[in-house]
């Protein structure tokens, strides 16, 4: 029978829920059937899950899946100090055992995570969420609004790079020996990677000073000896740009805007 049929039948239907969350390279993939379930050459394991209903709205931004599990389970361990720095996608598929067919009826990406006792709860948008949303526009402005590295900025972020081992740990804040050959606040802004149960962690430092780096979330999954890939931040200004990166022929801003506004002499800054 095909997954209409049996889903319109008034007794050949025996539905169970697939769970595949996705982060990078990693899969874990679930059931709320008590059995374990096999779809597509996959298996999916059994465990206490549940989630809310699906919900139409008219208003994106509203939409929201809650998917409840076990507080120990690895998908929530993911946002057990800070969310993990790429995404972590969702898929649920509906079929009915014995049935070699199944229907996608939530794809979306895993926001964060709430601890309530002993459960976590999962809190998911639709993956077209993001499509829809009004992207940032260009300003007149006198700072470069590109995003340093990126495509528009054209920094090579490979070349600016700075490898060296954790040497300390505390909190928020690494010391990385490396670092200290660089004059204070030259990685302010940047960011830190370091390779985190199988996947590569981001995080922004806020502040450098010699060897000592302070991030701007808890680190997991970080010991002493790791490697870390340390990058250097922008402030955005034509006399870094030019100094510190030589792309000021990139540069997006207007740094020669007037100090006094043409037609009433008043001051713009």
């Amino acid at each position: 029978m095909t997954y209409d049929a049996r889903e319109a039948s008034v007794c050949a239907g025996n539905p169970a829920e697939l769970y595949e969350f996705r982060r990078g390279a990693d899969y874990w993939r679930y059931t709320s059937a008590d059995e374990d379930q096999a779809y597509n050459s996959q298996t999916y394991g059994k465990t206490p899950l549940t989630r809310s209903d699906v919900e139409e709205l008219s208003e994106l931004n509203r939409i929201n899946l809650k998917i409840t599990l076990s507080r120990d389970n690895p998908v929530a361990e993911l946002f057990r100090l800070y969310p993990p720095g790429d995404v972590v996608t969702v898929t649920i598929r509906r079929k009915h055992r014995d049935d070699a067919e199944a229907i996608v009826i939530w794809l979306g990406r895993v926001l964060n995570c709430e601890w309530a006792g002993a459960e976590a709860v999962l809190h998911s948008e639709p993956a077209y969420t993001s499509i829809r949303r009004n992207a940032l526009r260009r300003h007149y402005q006198r700072q470069c609004p590109h995003v340093l590295y990126g495509s528009a900025c054209g920094v090579n972020q490979a070349a600016f790079k700075i490898s060296g081992a954790v040497s300390g740990v505390s909190g928020s804040t690494i010391t990385v020996l490396a670092a200290d050959a660089l004059a204070d606040g030259h990685f302010a802004g940047g960011f830190a990677a370091y390779a985190s149960a199988g996947a590569t962690e981001n995080r922004l430092i806020t502040n450098h000073a010699g060897a000592v780096l302070t991030l701007a979330a808890p680190i997991l999954g970080l010991w002493l000896g790791d490697a870390v890939d340390l990058y250097p931040g922008c402030d955005h200004t034509l006399s870094t740009c030019a100094a510190k990166f030589s792309n000021h022929l990139n540069y997006g801003g207007m740094p020669y805007i007037p100090e006094k506004n043409p037609f009433n002499l008043s001051t713009l800054y």
